[in-house]
């Protein structure tokens, strides 16, 4: 009976032992400490200030380990959403009942002069599929982020070859106190020696001239941004347009402009609101992001004619079990001045397009745009050293897989039905690809789709497969 006994005895001291343990995980999850400092690592040149902008918690607050370790994981999230970090390392230390925070900083490298050799096509398929060789321009492109340490960001651009284009943009996301209210300006000089006049057969018919440009676009903008929240982004952008094309344009279309015009002058006033609360802006799997514009072209200095433009972005994405995820997204564009003229009627296949049917466009008043992924994560997240590169903002890489399954539709409201079969039509798609999302904000893409008119064909494509603009 001494063995029953020994037994018995051990088993009560087995769960009184755990119910200590437990019971201390529990008070520490419930009980509130205090955050005595937080300190950053490897932030050469960030500065402290916009660091602790993105925070969810400060020096000072009382939170449970719980509460805590939430708010590390989305602050975490804000901060790459910076694109100012290749990595960051959050971690906590509970000492005589004070937290003390270390966050540790990868900063990417900041300055990019680099030639630039592009193509012109609207994407990358159509450019593959084309071949012509002759629609390259290339150029010089000087790109600082984190300009000063303070998340400025400054462009310069020139561009020869198939089209020439002059660039200089420059962006202060804060220039108060509080760190809301930002400001920009963008000069964009753009000469084309073809250009689109008119969609036949749902492709683009172009025009071009080889000793004279066919268009040239000068726009000049103001703008102005309001964050009052994490997550909540205002935009007020007013902008000085001056388009002219050659003669030889007007003749193919008199109706690329207003009143068979050769050169149009407007100004514009827009607004953007943006909520984004996704956990990564570059290829999300979790969060919700909701877009609205207003855009208003022709005030009544030097022209009233001009469209006004509302648009929205709905976006969903959502974690379905360990591997696989979900994002649902949909862009609407309502045109409510009906303007028919060509130039101011860019619908589908411009910036957002139907997989499957990345050769097509269409202009139109209005349209829609849906677009349904599902992910399977085939490599998670993933770290390794290129130990060849002396430099750690290169030689640490990061990259995940994932396999996707699709789903596209549209339609476009349009009087542009001449020789045009996708216009007033129900549009959709559907295929597999895989994603391959890397540092830098780089991710690749090869796709098969079909659409609804039976043809098909592998795709590559660069960046997420989401509605972006």
């Amino acid at each position: 009976m001494l063995f029953p006994k020994r037994l018995l005895l051990f088993l009560v001291i087995y769960l009184l032992s755990n119910g200590v343990v437990y019971s201390q995980k529990f008070n520490d999850s419930i009980k509130s400490y205090y955050i005595e400092e937080i300190n950053f690592i490897g932030n050469k040149i960030t500065n402290e200030k916009l660091i602790h902008r993105e925070l969810l918690f400060k020096t000072g607050d009382l939170v449970s380990i719980s509460e805590l370790e939430l708010l590390i994981s989305k602050s975490k999230e804000n901060l790459l959403n910076t694109f100012l970090f290749n990595f960051v390392t959050i971690k906590y230390a509970l000492i005589d009942d004070k937290i003390s925070v270390n966050i540790e900083f990868q900063e990417r490298w900041y300055i990019w002069p680099y030639p630039v050799l592009e193509h012109a096509d609207r994407n990358l398929s159509s450019f593959l599929k084309n071949q012509e060789w002759s629609r390259v321009d290339y150029g010089l492109f000087v790109l600082i982020n984190n300009f000063r340490g303070r998340k400025e960001i400054l462009k310069l651009k020139s561009i020869f070859g198939y089209n020439n284009r002059y660039v200089l943009y420059y962006y202060k996301p804060f220039i108060d106190k509080d760190q809301r209210i930002g400001l920009g300006f963008d000069f964009d000089y753009f000469q084309n020696h073809e250009v689109p006049y008119q969609i036949i057969n749902d492709k683009p018919e172009y025009l071009k001239l080889t000793d004279k440009f066919a268009r040239k676009t000068l726009k000049i903008s103001h703008f102005y941004t309001y964050r009052p929240r994490l997550y909540t982004n205002h935009l007020l952008n007013l902008r000085f347009s001056k388009v002219s094309i050659n003669d030889s344009v007007l003749v193919l279309n008199n109706n690329y402009f207003f009143n068979n015009e050769s050169e149009i002058t407007f100004f514009s006033i827009g607004y953007n609101f943006d909520f984004d609360k996704r956990d990564s802006k570059i290829y999300p799997l979790n969060g919700f992001r909701g877009f609205f514009s207003i855009n208003k072209d022709g005030l009544g200095i030097y022209s009233n004619n001009g469209n006004l433009v509302l648009k929205s972005i709905v976006e969903e994405n959502y974690q379905l079990t360990n591997k696989f995820f979900v994002n649902l997204s949909v862009l609407g564009q309502l045109n409510l001045n009906n303007l028919n003229t060509f130039y101011f009627s860019e619908a589908i296949g411009y910036f957002n397009y139907i997989r499957g049917m990345e050769y097509y466009v269409s202009n139109g008043k209005s349209f829609y745009i849906s677009k349904t992924n599902l992910k399977y994560e085939i490599i998670p997240q993933t770290r390794f050293n290129l130990n060849f590169i002396p430099s750690d903002k290169f030689s640490k890489v990061h990259y995940a897989l994932y396999l996707n399954l699709f789903f596209d539709s549209g339609y476009v409201d349009s009087d542009y039905t001449i020789n045009n079969t996708i216009t007033n039509e129900f549009l959709y798609s559907g295929g597999i690809g895989v994603d391959l999302v890397t540092y830098y904000d780089k991710v690749l893409r090869i796709e098969y789709s079909l659409n609804k008119f039976g043809e098909h064909g592998i795709f590559f494509h660069l960046g997420a497969p989401i509605i972006e603009k």
